[in-house]
């Protein structure tokens, strides 16, 4: 095992060994799950960039430290992305992922690289600031009071690239995606029809960058709809939530009645919670990590195998039964 992990981390290893590493062109590989991410979502945001390996013990231990990163600081200005370096099917990487806790709001992807990266072990993170300059190179056993500092020195990627004299609350606000945009959107309304040509410009500026972080987000959800419904269902909510009471709201208030109202949508749901369970059963007999162990345990694996055929036959046309069709494979049930 130590010799195939060994010879994974070696074939993956960054050939600029002395190259500092770089948020320019990086590759994202293969998409296995969570929001899909492109450079462009990088921009003014904090980046964790971690390299990962479904048989390296280390690895998954500091899976769910990444999972509570991203729950703490929310997706809006910090961006995790764990890149599997590894040789392995995608749906193995994928029920390895869930069944360690990896959640659905960190971005997984496999053979992805950053340019001028130098990886000799696993796992080996990369934190970027909201500016996109390397902070920290290392385990991520030592990355947290870095990151903590990256997050507190950051604008927020809603607001940055611009000062602000005269509505410099206003912005911290919008920037900080908690709690309601309503009282501060109306502010800014007032504020972009006065006569102070500076607060003005501003409140301008900033109503035009919410408008279109709200477009985005409308098209993200109506994009993860099909291929991530427990995601798309999540960040409703969580807009729904941040703009009520404002005109922005309406088409995620609608949206978010649709979603409960739509049987198929609340079928994939339920289908998603089942899959994440029976992940989180495989994960503790070893299916995935050590397949010939686990089929010593004869009932654990006749279980896992009868609910991956249950989740099918309840569930059929889901996401999560897609998925369940191809673990069957990947385990060998």
């Amino acid at each position: 095992m130590l010799r195939i992990l060994s010879l994974a981390v070696l074939s993956f290893a960054c050939s600029a060994l002395h190259a500092e590493a770089t948020l320019a062109g990086t590759s994202f590989g293969t998409y296995v799950s969570g929001p899909k991410v492109t450079g462009a979502d990088l921009v003014g945001k904090v980046v964790l960039f971690e390299y990962w390996g479904v048989h390296c013990p280390p690895c998954l231990a500091s899976i769910p430290h990444l999972a509570e990163f991203q729950n703490k600081y929310g997706r809006d200005n910090f961006v995790v992305v764990a890149n599997h370096c590894q040789r392995e099917p995608v749906d193995l990487v994928m029920s390895t992922w869930s069944g360690k806790g990896g959640g659905q709001q960190i971005s997984v992807v496999a053979d992805g690289n950053l340019t001028g990266a130098n990886v000799s072990g696993i796992p080996h993170c990369f934190l970027f600031n909201h500016e996109g300059r390397l902070v920290y190179d290392g385990s991520p056993s030592e990355v947290e009071g870095k990151l903590a500092d990256a997050m507190k020195a950051s604008p927020g990627a809603l607001i940055a690239g611009r000062d602000f004299k005269k509505l410099g609350k206003s912005a911290t606000a919008l920037a900080a995606m908690k709690g309601g945009w309503a009282s501060t959107l109306k502010s800014l309304r007032t504020a972009a029809a006065g006569a102070d040509a500076d607060a003005k410009s501003e409140a301008d500026f900033l109503v035009e960058r919410a408008t279109s972080y709200c477009t985005n987000a409308l098209a993200r959800i109506q994009g993860e709809r099909e291929d991530d419904p427990a995601a798309a269902m999540g960040d409703v909510n969580r807009m729904a939530a941040l703009l009520k009471g404002d005109e922005l709201g309406k088409p995620f208030d609608d949206l978010q009645k649709e979603f409960k109202a739509d049987k198929a949508m609340q079928a994939e749901l339920k289908a998603a919670d089942a899959l994440s369970a029976i992940c989180a059963e495989a994960d503790k007999i070893g299916l995935g990590s050590d397949p010939e162990a686990a089929k010593q345990r004869k009932q654990a694996v006749a279980n896992i195998s009868g609910g991956l055929q249950s989740l099918q036959k309840r569930f059929p046309d889901t996401a999560a039964s897609r998925k369940a069709a191809k673990l069957q494979t990947t385990w060998g049930l």
